[in-house]
Protein backbone atom coordinates (compact mmCIF):
# COMPACT_ATOMS: atom_id res chain seq x y z
CA UNK A 1 0.00 0.00 0.00
CA UNK A 2 1.52 3.72 -0.86
CA UNK A 3 2.47 5.81 1.59
CA UNK A 4 -0.29 8.91 2.51
CA UNK A 5 -0.64 11.26 -0.30
CA UNK A 6 -1.67 14.16 2.15
CA UNK A 7 0.86 13.27 5.40
CA UNK A 8 3.42 11.07 3.59
CA UNK A 9 2.82 8.39 6.83
CA UNK A 10 4.01 4.87 5.53
CA UNK A 11 1.17 2.77 3.95
CA UNK A 12 -1.57 5.04 4.32
CA UNK A 13 -2.18 4.16 7.75
CA UNK A 14 -3.01 7.41 9.10
CA UNK A 15 -6.58 6.92 9.16
CA UNK A 16 -7.18 3.79 11.05
CA UNK A 17 -4.35 5.21 13.44
CA UNK A 18 -6.82 8.20 13.91
CA UNK A 19 -9.44 6.10 14.69
CA UNK A 20 -7.72 4.19 16.95
CA UNK A 21 -6.69 7.24 18.90
CA UNK A 22 -10.03 8.65 18.91
CA UNK A 23 -11.44 5.67 20.59
CA UNK A 24 -8.71 5.88 23.41
CA UNK A 25 -9.70 9.31 24.11
CA UNK A 26 -13.19 8.58 24.50
CA UNK A 27 -12.53 5.83 26.43
CA UNK A 28 -9.86 7.05 28.83
CA UNK A 29 -9.37 11.00 30.44
CA UNK A 30 -5.80 10.49 30.56
CA UNK A 31 -5.74 10.48 27.03
CA UNK A 32 -8.52 12.63 26.28
CA UNK A 33 -6.80 15.27 27.86
CA UNK A 34 -5.26 16.05 24.12
CA UNK A 35 -7.98 15.01 22.38
CA UNK A 36 -8.11 18.99 20.75
CA UNK A 37 -4.86 18.65 19.59
CA UNK A 38 -5.02 15.33 17.84
CA UNK A 39 -8.11 16.40 15.97
CA UNK A 40 -6.62 20.02 14.77
CA UNK A 41 -3.54 18.19 14.06
CA UNK A 42 -5.37 15.34 11.82
CA UNK A 43 -7.24 17.57 9.95
CA UNK A 44 -4.30 20.65 9.68
CA UNK A 45 -2.24 17.27 7.53
CA UNK A 46 -5.34 16.00 5.68
CA UNK A 47 -6.52 19.09 4.37
CA UNK A 48 -9.33 17.16 1.76
CA UNK A 49 -11.35 16.79 4.70
CA UNK A 50 -11.75 20.80 5.31
CA UNK A 51 -12.23 23.92 3.00
CA UNK A 52 -9.72 26.56 2.75
CA UNK A 53 -11.56 28.50 5.64
CA UNK A 54 -12.05 24.94 7.58
CA UNK A 55 -7.98 24.63 7.28
CA UNK A 56 -7.46 27.96 8.12
CA UNK A 57 -9.89 27.80 10.84
CA UNK A 58 -7.90 24.23 12.65
CA UNK A 59 -4.38 26.68 11.98
CA UNK A 60 -6.23 28.75 13.97
CA UNK A 61 -7.35 26.84 16.58
CA UNK A 62 -3.65 25.24 16.80
CA UNK A 63 -1.89 28.36 17.36
CA UNK A 64 -4.97 29.40 20.01
CA UNK A 65 -3.63 26.16 21.92
CA UNK A 66 0.20 25.60 20.71
CA UNK A 67 0.99 29.27 21.10
CA UNK A 68 -1.17 31.09 22.99
CA UNK A 69 -1.57 27.95 25.69
CA UNK A 70 -5.17 28.91 25.62
CA UNK A 71 -7.30 25.61 26.91
CA UNK A 72 -10.13 23.76 25.04
CA UNK A 73 -12.64 25.01 27.42
CA UNK A 74 -11.93 28.96 27.20
CA UNK A 75 -11.70 28.19 23.05
CA UNK A 76 -15.26 26.55 22.57
CA UNK A 77 -16.38 29.60 25.09
CA UNK A 78 -14.68 32.16 22.33
CA UNK A 79 -15.70 30.49 19.52
CA UNK A 80 -19.39 29.38 20.44
CA UNK A 81 -21.21 32.00 17.86
CA UNK A 82 -18.31 31.54 15.64
CA UNK A 83 -18.52 27.70 14.67
CA UNK A 84 -22.19 27.27 15.35
CA UNK A 85 -23.26 25.63 12.17
CA UNK A 86 -26.63 28.03 12.23
CA UNK A 87 -24.55 31.18 12.74
CA UNK A 88 -21.05 30.69 10.96
CA UNK A 89 -20.42 32.33 7.37
CA UNK A 90 -18.18 29.65 6.59
CA UNK A 91 -18.01 26.04 5.85
CA UNK A 92 -15.44 23.87 7.52
CA UNK A 93 -15.86 20.07 6.06
CA UNK A 94 -15.07 19.89 2.23
CA UNK A 95 -17.56 18.78 -0.06
CA UNK A 96 -15.39 17.98 -3.03
CA UNK A 97 -12.14 15.99 -1.19
CA UNK A 98 -9.66 17.52 -3.08
CA UNK A 99 -6.83 18.73 -0.93
CA UNK A 100 -6.17 22.38 -0.60
CA UNK A 101 -2.39 22.60 0.75
CA UNK A 102 0.01 21.18 -1.94
CA UNK A 103 2.20 19.37 1.03
CA UNK A 104 2.27 15.21 1.26
CA UNK A 105 5.45 15.13 3.32
CA UNK A 106 5.21 16.17 7.37
CA UNK A 107 8.22 15.70 9.60
CA UNK A 108 6.03 14.08 11.96
CA UNK A 109 2.67 12.25 11.49
CA UNK A 110 0.24 10.53 13.96
CA UNK A 111 2.47 7.47 13.30
CA UNK A 112 5.12 8.90 15.57
CA UNK A 113 2.78 9.20 18.47
CA UNK A 114 3.19 6.48 21.13
CA UNK A 115 0.40 5.02 22.67
CA UNK A 116 1.89 2.98 26.06
CA UNK A 117 0.77 5.18 28.46
CA UNK A 118 -1.48 8.25 28.50
CA UNK A 119 1.65 10.45 29.36
CA UNK A 120 4.19 9.53 26.61
CA UNK A 121 0.91 9.93 24.12
CA UNK A 122 -0.28 13.24 25.61
CA UNK A 123 3.85 14.16 25.14
CA UNK A 124 3.83 13.07 21.61
CA UNK A 125 0.60 14.32 20.93
CA UNK A 126 1.33 17.78 21.98
CA UNK A 127 4.93 17.39 19.62
CA UNK A 128 2.97 16.11 16.95
CA UNK A 129 0.79 19.08 17.21
CA UNK A 130 3.63 21.43 17.83
CA UNK A 131 5.56 19.97 15.11
CA UNK A 132 2.31 20.37 12.46
CA UNK A 133 2.09 23.77 13.41
CA UNK A 134 5.18 25.04 12.48
CA UNK A 135 5.47 23.71 9.41
CA UNK A 136 1.32 24.59 8.52
CA UNK A 137 2.62 28.26 8.81
CA UNK A 138 4.88 28.47 6.21
CA UNK A 139 2.17 27.25 3.85
CA UNK A 140 0.26 30.25 1.69
CA UNK A 141 -3.81 28.98 1.39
Amino acid sequence: MPACPECGAPEALCQSRFDEFLVLEFTDPGYGAVHHLTVATYMLQHSSKLTKDGWLHERALLRAFIIENKPPSFIRRQNKDKVDSGKRDFKIKSKTGQPIIDKTSWTKTILDVRAESAATYCADVTAWAASALEESEKIEV
